[in-house]
């Protein structure tokens, strides 16, 4: 019996739109369409409830389901909305050439004064001035000059991508690390030529989208909400669409609750949601609104959760944990209310480690999960080759002293 490969080392994860902005720790392509295929039917929903840039959206138009994502940060709603949306590359094609001769204009003959940003002081260690006054050139005509909202869309998520990779950041990481003093004193990027490059190869990813999508029988949008999944099915929601019993499948992975030492998903989009217009203290609020975030107090009825919180030296570390699990156990409640009878739900999750302990987050999401009428039908297990987390963390900040993370991952499949 040939066994099922579930990591696809070898498997392009960037075709059509995937590949049109990073995004941390992102479920790679194969597994969501997979599941998707595996556990629903054409025209039936598929939720993801932490969507993050999309991928698993995208995935299900392509395979003719609707869709409905659910994500806290801007950043990962804007990608996403880009993402599942076809647009005609001919139209985006006509409006990159009008917008590149405006650039063209105010650089070399009307040099057109933009000024320094409101938030100059929170990002000069990160740019060169140079950069900023590009980048500042480029945001006051991308904003001045597209009128279609779905090409601005287009656009910005090309420029959050050149801000990015024009930054000082490590570009191995998510989080704001600044290269090395000695790298930064000759670092010179070109804005204009990176912005090119990003929009000459995301209108080319559009127009794989675009062809392949005309060609499908049925025709799916998706639905992307800015919110909360601990709100779902409250007066709180912004999308009163998803109700009692409409959802046919879940396939999401949640965060891994720890910015610290993981997965900070708001480091790694403060840059570009300072340079969108969304100002600090929304890039700031993304980590604190996460799950995990809340500081809530209630048990939870797991007692492979109680005994690894027993383990962890740490008692504000243990804490951290503990909430990460309440608030998830308040998504899972709501999940499961949305879902009708006989769907089944994907948890993609890594077993993170807290000072030295794993966390077993399969085993205990399975022991909720049976809390509130979701049977376990099975576990899958994958190898990471490429996912974007780091391989080895310092959960003690002791210099030199590191621990694994993360280099396999648990596919849990529970149905109501």
């Amino acid at each position: 019996m040939q066994v099922e490969d579930w990591d696809f080392a070898k498997a392009d994860i960037h075709y059509m739109t995937h590949g049109i902005h990073p995004y941390p720790a992102r479920m790679i392509p194969q597994v969501a369409k997979r599941l998707i295929e595996r556990y629903s039917s054409t025209e039936q929903v598929v939720l993801d409830p932490f969507c993050g840039s999309g991928g698993v959206l995208l995935e299900a138009i392509l395979n003719q389901r609707i869709a409905y994502g659910i994500d806290i940060n801007p950043l990962a709603c804007l990608i996403a909305k880009v993402k599942t949306n076809p647009i005609d590359p001919s139209l985006l094609v006509e409006e990159w050439r009008r917008l590149r001769n405006k650039i063209d204009l105010a650089r070399n003959f009307e040099k057109l004064e933009v000024g320094r940003p409101a938030f100059y002081d929170d990002i000069k260690y990160w740019f060169k001035d140079y950069v900023i006054e590009d980048l500042s050139l480029l945001r006051k005509l991308i904003d001045s000059e597209i009128k279609n909202e779905d090409i601005r869309s287009f656009m910005n998520v090309c420029f959050s991508n050149t801000v990015r990779l024009v930054s000082g950041t490590r570009k191995g990481e998510f989080k704001l690390y600044r290269i090395p003093e000695k790298t930064w004193k000759t670092f010179k990027p070109n804005v204009f030529r990176t912005f090119e490059e990003r929009v000459t190869l995301s209108i080319g990813k559009m127009g794989e989208f675009y062809q392949h999508y005309n060609k499908l029988n049925k025709k799916f949008k998706a639905t992307i909400i800015e919110g909360d999944s601990r709100d779902l099915l409250s007066e709180k929601f912004p999308c009163g669409e998803l109700t009692e019993e409409s959802v046919d499948l879940i396939v999401t992975s949640p965060p891994y609750g720890d910015s610290k030492t993981t997965v900070a998903y708001g480091q790694f989009s403060k840059l570009s949601l300072l340079w969108l217009g969304y100002g600090k203290e929304v890039a700031l609020e993304v980590d604190k609104k996460s799950i995990g975030g809340s500081r809530n107090h209630h048990s939870i009825s797991s007692k492979t959760l109680d005994l690894t919180i027993s383990k962890i030296p740490d008692p504000e570390r243990a804490k951290e944990v503990l909430d990460f699990f309440v608030d998830l156990t308040t998504v899972l409640e709501r999940l499961e209310r949305v879902m009708r009878k006989g769907a089944h739900a994907c948890f993609v999750l890594g077993n993170r480690t807290v000072k030295s302990i794993k966390i077993p987050s399969d085993e205990i999401l399975i022991e909720i999960g049976k809390e509130y009428g979701l049977k376990h039908v099975t576990t899958i297990y994958r190898r990471i080759p490429s996912k974007r987390i780091p391989w080895m963390s310092s959960p003690t900040n002791v210099k030199g002293e590191k621990v694994g993370t993360i280099s396999k991952e648990s596919i849990v499949i529970l149905k109501k």
